[in-house]
């Protein structure tokens, strides 16, 4: 009787009676059990991309083999190619070294693309090639980079992988619940609100919810509130929002509709006077305007927005001995430069002639700890700029029959003021506001009801 073969491995079957046993149970089957369980072929020819699987009843071949190492010497291969495998059950383990992407799959059934360098452990079930693990109900690993990861289950969370990802600036790192926390709790807008009304002046007639009131006359200066922001050291700046309410008016009686105006002047207490450095100036003194123009325009590498803020002058030393008030400062990513606009106080030259010489700034106008300073004009205005204004608040008045005010109560509110901590630290700000009745018109009068301060902390790790 003759040998038969195994469906699956082609292994050896000498049939009872047979001669040669030993020859065949040595060759035919020994031999190629051992190379079914540790055995390797290196797959290195291909025909259009592809090769098929060797077989062999009781012979050497490339199906039988454990291992296959992809591999392409010769260069035949011009893409991603196929490994074809027998649509029987088996187990392969599949090291690709191709230099390109390799589907092991059946002649009619799906595969797995295999990524070259990579390694994976694949079978056959007699249709389709398949990953022989997709579920570890407990994994550890040394390390771990995956394409995507995807959560199932209910209450499925990801709380410990790379929880610094927000202190580096990597793509590769992934956001976790627990870094966003993190992160969440060190950065951010924190907000908060709080109104500030004259109860202090609220007269002893006052009847029911009847508001309180400070009168404010011409040419008059008066603190309207005074509060902090709260800074702590990851405080980068800090954005003031400002609403008035109250009733601009004028004393007396006209004959026409009248002009009426108050100057409202934002204030922060200096925490130190000592300049910061912004780099050097890497264009120099532009001026702006004719002849007579105060205005001048530098400009510094990088983006330094972040440290010129509405309260702002610059120097070219540090101790702020010929300090000027900055006006604006705008970054152009194209150039990577800032550019700054101050106010040289004089037609004449102005502070930086030539480059490389060092910037500094202070958001408290170089003044000694304790001194109240005044935020920038929000729009210049030569007339009344020697009075130290931040906002101006105008209107025309109409005037009835018998020429007295016709007024109402209004909210004005102001443009978002900038605060960045000055060399003093991160800390809270001192701040206080100011009202000055009449400084152009010189009839202007307010009735102030209520401050309404909303501040922003911004804020970094």
């Amino acid at each position: 009787m003759s040998t038969t073969y195994t469906s699956n491995l082609k292994l050896g079957k000498p049939a009872s009676g047979d001669t040669g046993w030993g020859n065949v149970v040595n060759n035919e089957l020994t031999d190629m059990i051992e190379q079914g369980i540790v055995g390797l072929a290196t797959i290195n020819t291909w025909t259009t991309n592809s090769h098929t699987l060797t077989e062999a009843n009781g012979a050497s071949s490339e199906a039988r083999c454990a291992i296959l190492k992809l591999t392409d010497t010769g260069t035949n291969l011009t893409g991603a190619g196929t490994v074809v495998v027998p649509a029987r059950s088996k187990l392969y383990a599949i090291i690709n070294t191709s230099g390109q992407t390799i589907t092991v799959k059946t002649a009619s059934g799906t595969g797995v693309a295999v990524k070259t360098a990579k390694q994976v452990n694949l079978m056959c079930d007699g249709t389709n090639v398949i990953e022989q693990s997709n579920y570890f109900a407990s994994l550890e690993a040394a390390a771990l980079q995956a394409l995507n990861i995807q959560l199932s289950g209910s209450g499925a969370t990801v709380d410990n992988i790379i929880t610094d990802c927000f202190s580096s600036n990597t793509d590769t790192k992934i956001a976790t619940n627990k870094a966003v926390r993190t992160f969440v709790d060190s950065i951010g807008n924190f907000k908060r609100s709080e109104r500030i009304y004259p109860w202090s002046s609220i007269s002893g007639s006052s009847t029911g919810t009847q508001p309180p009131s400070i009168s404010i006359a011409n040419d008059a200066t008066t603190t309207i509130g005074t509060f902090d922001l709260y800074g702590n050291a990851r405080t980068v700046f800090q954005e003031l929002d400002l609403a008035i309410t109250g009733t601009l008016s004028f004393s007396g009686t006209k004959i026409n509709p009248t002009l009426s105006d108050a100057i409202v002047r934002v204030q922060r207490k200096s925490t130190g006077a000592t300049g910061t450095s912004i780099g050097t100036v890497a264009v120099a003194d532009a001026k702006l305007g004719g002849s007579s123009s105060y205005w001048y325009s530098i400009s510094v590498s990088g983006d330094q927005t972040s440290k010129i803020d509405s309260f702002s002058w610059l120097d070219d030393a540090a101790d702020g001995a010929s300090k000027k008030k900055i006006q604006s400062a705008n970054y152009d990513d194209a150039t990577d430069k800032t550019t700054i606009v101050y106010d040289n106080a004089a037609s004449s030259a102005g502070l930086f002639s030539g480059t490389g010489g060092t910037v500094y700034v202070s958001s408290s106008g170089f003044e000694s700890v304790g001194t109240w300073v005044t935020a920038v004009p929000n729009v210049p205005d030569a007339a009344s700029e020697g009075l130290n204004e931040t906002f101006t608040i105008s209107k025309v008045i109409p005037i009835s029959s018998s020429g007295n005010p016709i007024t109402t109560q209004e909210t004005f509110t102001l443009p978002t003021l900038k605060l960045v901590p000055d060399s003093g630290g991160a800390g809270n700000i001192e701040m206080r506001v100011q009202i000055l009745c009449g400084p152009v018109s010189n009839v202007g009068t307010f009735e102030f009801n209520v401050l309404q301060v909303d501040q922003t902390n911004i804020t970094r790790t």
